[in-house]
């Protein structure tokens, strides 16, 4: 066998090598690809200073302003949260969160981080999330909650639920109570 047959066979073995080497290597691009656990979202718009306003029978419901949006298919991720709830067209409390997750077709909200609620009557709520069920006209949560009173009483508890006012407050796990107590 000549030398230049050899190089020949050489060179064709280390092609045949590298194109099974890349077809390798696209195919197992392709399997993390497929494991990949969770669908990718595409945002569809960006709102800066982001306002909504929900109104029932020509009065308002609430109004929502993030100094951030961004806008989802189904859903809106929100960015330094102020939710004002009006109860027959009066304001009734305000909710402040870092962020929340908005559902586009029902206006449930899930506030998170530093979530706080204060209502009209002087009753305040502390969390770390809390949901708003638009349709029942409800604030809740399974979390821990710090409620303090108008007359400054504290009370502790898991599974909280409530009208936005705080003013008709179920909370089923109590932890503590009194005045000035955390």
């Amino acid at each position: 066998m000549s030398c230049k047959s050899l190089w020949k066979s050489v060179l064709s073995v280390n092609i045949c090598v590298l194109i099974f080497l890349f077809f390798l290597f696209i195919s197992g691009c392709k399997e993390k690809e497929k494991e990949s656990p969770l669908p990718q979202k595409e945002v569809e718009q960006i709102i800066k200073n982001f306002e909504l306003i929900e109104t029932l029978e020509g009065l308002p419901n609430f109004r929502l302003n993030a100094n951030k949006a961004l806008l989802y298919e189904n859903e809106t991720i929100i960015y330094k949260v102020t939710l004002q709830f009006y109860k027959e067209g009066a304001p009734h409390s305000t909710l402040v969160s870092d962020s929340g997750v908005l559902a586009t077709a029902t206006n449930d909200m899930q506030a998170m981080g530093n979530v706080k609620v204060i209502g009209v009557e002087g009753a305040e709520l502390e969390t770390q999330s809390l949901n708003w069920v638009n349709k029942l006209g409800k604030i809740k949560t399974k979390e821990k909650v710090l409620i303090t009173t108008k007359d400054n009483k504290k009370i502790e508890g898991r599974d909280f639920e409530s009208d936005p006012g705080l003013t008709e407050i179920k909370l089923k796990e109590t932890y503590g109570y009194g005045e000035n107590s955390k």
